[in-house]
C-alpha cells in the first residue's frame, strides 16, 4: 500500500505540473494583451492633444466633425483605462488619475462648444490649455505603463524561474523515487553484484523450512573483511567488485552468496554438511589470499562456518554464523 500511495503522490505532482503549464501560457497571453492595451492607451493619449490643437486651425467642417467624433471615442477609451487604474500605486502625478482625466474631459467639452468661426480665438486658447492637460496626462500614463510593464516582465521571469525549479525538482524526486523502488525490489547488491540481504533472508527461511521438513543438511559460510570501515570509498568499490567476481567463480550454481551488510558476506549452502562447507571455506581462503587486490590496504579476512540445527530458527542460525 505504501508503494501505491507513493506512486499516487508522484503522479499527482506530475498532473499539477501539467496543469501549471497551460496556466503559465495563459498568464503570458494575458500579460502581452495587457501590455498591448497599455501601449495603445499611451499612443491615444499622445494623439488626443495633437488632435485637439489641430482643430483650432481646421476649416473643413466635415473633417472637424470626424476629428471631434474620434476624440470623443478616444477619450472614452482613456476614461475606461483611468477608471481601472485610478488606485494604482504606480501613479506619479500630483492629484489622481481620475482627476487628471476629468480636467481634460471638462476642457474638451468647453472646447467643443467654442469650435466655431465666431469664437476662433477663444477656441485656440482652449486648444492650448487642453493640449497642455493631455500632454501632462500622456507623460503620466507613459510612465505608469512603463513601470507596470517592467513589473509584469519581472513577475513573468520570476514565475518562469519558479516553474523551472518546480519541474526540475519534480524530475529529481521522480528519479529518486524510481531509484528507491528499483533498489527496494532488486535482489542484488549494487557494488558486489552478489545477492542482497533481503533476498538472502527470504531464501534462508524457505531453505531452513525445507531442511527441517526433509532432513537434509544445510550450512552457512561467513566471510568478513576486517577494518573495512577504514577503507577509502574508492578502495571499497574496487574491493567489493573483485570480491563479488571471486565469489561467483567459486560457489556452486545452487549456492546463494550474498552481501549481508557492509563487510559481512554469507554463502547459503543447501545439501552441505559442515565438513564439506569447511572444505569450501579453505578453498575460498586460498583464493582470497592469493588474489592481487586493487587496493593498497592490507586485506584481512575472517571466516566462520556453521551447520543448521533442525530445532533452531533461521534467525538463530544467522546469529550463530555472525558470532
Amino acid at each position: 500500500m505504501q508503494k501505491e500511495w507513493s506512486s499516487f503522490r508522484i503522479t499527482l505532482v506530475l498532473y499539477i505540473l501539467v496543469l501549471i503549464l497551460p496556466l503559465s501560457f495563459y498568464y503570458v497571453y494575458t500579460s502581452f494583451k495587457t501590455i498591448q492595451n497599455n501601449t495603445r492607451i499611451v499612443h491615444q493619449t499622445a494623439w488626443v492633444g495633437g488632435a485637439m490643437e489641430s482643430l483650432a486651425f481646421a476649416t473643413d467642417k466635415k473633417g472637424i466633425d470626424n476629428t471631434i467624433l474620434q476624440i470623443d471615442t478616444t477619450l472614452k477609451d482613456i476614461g475606461q483605462w483611468t477608471e481601472k487604474n485610478d488606485q494604482s500605486k504606480l501613479y506619479i502625478g500630483f492629484k489622481s488619475l481620475s482627476e487628471d482625466y476629468t480636467q481634460i474631459n471638462t476642457c474638451w467639452n468647453n472646447y467643443k462648444d467654442k469650435i466655431s468661426s465666431q469664437q476662433a480665438m477663444q477656441g485656440k486658447n482652449n486648444a492650448l490649455r487642453c493640449w497642455e492637460n493631455t500632454s501632462y496626462l500622456a507623460i503620466i500614463v507613459e510612465k505608469m505603463v512603463y513601470l507596470k510593464q517592467k513589473k509584469m516582465i519581472n513577475m513573468f521571469y520570476i514565475s518562469l524561474t519558479i516553474a523551472m525549479i518546480l519541474i526540475l525538482l519534480t524530475i529529481y524526486l521522480v528519479r529518486i523515487y524510481i531509484h528507491k523502488q528499483m533498489k527496494k525490489h532488486a535482489i542484488h547488491d549494487h557494488d558486489s553484484k552478489l545477492f542482497n540481504k533481503k533476498y538472502f533472508m527470504s531464501e534462508l527461511k524457505t531453505t531452513c523450512s525445507r531442511s527441517a521438513r526433509h532432513n537434509y543438511p544445510l550450512s552457512i559460510l561467513r566471510v568478513s573483511i576486517d577494518d573495512f570501515d577504514t577503507y577509502s570509498a574508492r578502495a571499497k568499490r574496487n574491493t567489493l567488485k573483485v570480491f563479488g567476481i571471486l565469489m561467483h567463480s567459486i560457489v556452486r550454481d545452487g549456492d546463494i552468496p550474498c552481501r549481508y551488510d557492509d563487510n559481512h558476506f554469507l554463502i547459503l549452502l543447501p545439501f552441505t554438511e559442515e565438513e564439506n562447507a569447511l572444505k569450501l571455506e579453505r578453498r575460498i581462503e586460498e583464493v582470497l589470499n592469493n588474489d592481487k587486490w586493487m587496493t593498497s590496504q592490507k586485506m584481512v579476512f575472517d571466516y566462520n562456518t556453521t551447520e543448521f540445527d533442525k530445532k533452531e530458527s533461521a534467525e538463530a542460525f544467522i546469529l550463530r554464523t555472525l558470532a
